[in-house]
């Protein structure tokens, strides 16, 4: 079941407050994670059927979110979350620029700081991952995300130093200005720090459309495949100028 309750939202994104992410916005961001990536990532690249029961699963839903979140949330310099009236978290958006001047310092130890606390806190979620049947199905699909990300970097193009690590809007509020907003605030913080570009990792599961119709170029591609034989997904890199 989602951990994401439906809620109304009839208003504008006027609405809707556009703050830094806090450590209790964690869980609502785990939940809108795993409905729209993990679920299907593990569901059809693992040997899970919707037949069998999840039970299993469910005891390890919230650890596999938080780690992946984590994972990515520990090499950000940019985080800010978007909430609605209510308190409710309607998207997000990670990402990170290389700083290119001294207005830097004092954020890049604040963002040095939080990134180590990160780090531990992952290491200590891993290890219950381990004890699980799905955690181990999940930790080695991250080994081969990781992997291909890895692959993707090399072929980012010189001067594109900044990065959209990760960013959603939930289903049910799309198409109200949110994703826009959460983008356009980001790119003037790159453009406020030097960054004259940036880039992207997707894959399969992600809204690559909204990318290509958005300006974003995709210059790069590649795949995983499993120890069993079968194909993964495939991931892609898009660049955009600012």
């Amino acid at each position: 079941m989602s951990g994401i309750e439906p809620i109304e939202f009839t208003d504008s994104v006027e609405s809707v407050t556009f703050r830094e992410f806090r450590r209790s916005d964690l869980r609502y961001l785990e939940d809108l994670l795993f409905d729209l990536w993990l679920d299907n990532i593990l569901k059809n690249n693992t040997k899970i059927t919707h037949d069998e029961d999840f039970a299993e699963l469910s005891k390890v839903k919230g650890l596999i979110a938080r780690d992946y979140l984590l994972i990515f949330l520990k090499h950000t310099s940019y985080s800010v979350t978007a909430v609605n009236s209510a308190g409710i978290t309607c998207g997000y958006l990670l990402g990170r620029c290389t700083p290119r001047s001294q207005n830097s310092q004092r954020s890049g130890y604040r963002d040095a700081t939080r990134n180590l606390t990160a780090s531990l806190r992952q290491c200590l979620n891993v290890i219950p991952l381990k004890t699980n049947r799905y955690g181990r199905i999940y930790l080695e699909h991250r080994r081969d995300t990781l992997q291909a990300l890895s692959r993707l970097e090399r072929s980012v193009p010189a001067g594109c130093e900044g990065e959209l690590i990760l960013f959603a809007v939930r289903e049910d509020l799309r198409g109200k200005g949110i994703g826009s907003r959460l983008i356009a605030d980001f790119q003037d913080y790159l453009r406020r720090n030097g960054c004259g570009g940036y880039y992207l990792c997707a894959d399969d599961y992600c809204n690559t459309g909204y990318y290509e119709k958005h300006g974003y170029m995709r210059v790069a591609s590649t795949g995983v495949d499993y120890k069993d034989g079968r194909k993964g997904m495939r991931f892609h890199l898009y660049v955009r100028d600012l």
